[in-house]
């Protein structure tokens, strides 16, 4: 007898997986942690997503640091390093927990991550690291996230906007 006729409703649960868009800003650690418990249920998957921007790897090329290769892979690898520990910090566990880096237009990114991995949600800070003249005039990656996406975001402010 298989194990799915032995549990038919164990077969029958679906796993939920929340999104969760990082740029190690004190936002997005707060986004983190509200993402261990949504709503007082634990996700069974929480999947951990940062963006290189690409405009920053072409800017690095332009600069002539290195090479487009060595670039990459010294982003990579630094980019992993530093999301492992930014998870460890905020305390979160990792059993349930899956770390995607990519590099690409951040919203477009998330959205797209989103959808390849079933995301039944995103969570996401407000307000992150960029505070430059492109999010003056064409929004944040937050923005720009939820005129596009069909599951539903969450956006966390900064812990120190909210009211008591």
């Amino acid at each position: 007898m298989s194990s799915q006729t032995a549990n038919p409703e164990k077969s029958a649960k679906r796993e939920y997986k929340v999104l969760v868009a990082v740029d190690f800003s004190p936002t997005s650690a707060h986004a983190l942690r509200t993402a261990a418990s949504v709503m007082g249920h634990k996700p069974d998957q929480i999947i951990v997503l940062h963006v290189i921007d690409k405009d920053f790897i072409k800017k690095c090329i332009n600069s002539r640091i290195g090479t487009e290769a060595d670039i990459k892979k010294t982003l990579f690898l630094q980019t992993k390093k530093k999301l492992s520990g930014f998870i460890q910090t905020e305390g979160i566990d990792c059993e349930p927990i899956k770390m995607i880096v990519c590099e690409g237009i951040p919203c477009l990114e998330i959205n797209k991550k989103a959808v390849e991995t079933g995301a039944d949600m995103i969570i996401m800070g407000n307000r992150g690291n960029s505070g430059d003249m492109k999010t003056i005039f064409f929004g944040s990656t937050t923005e720009r996230v939820l005129r596009f996406m069909r599951c539903p975001v969450l956006c966390i402010p900064m812990e120190e906007e909210r009211k008591e």
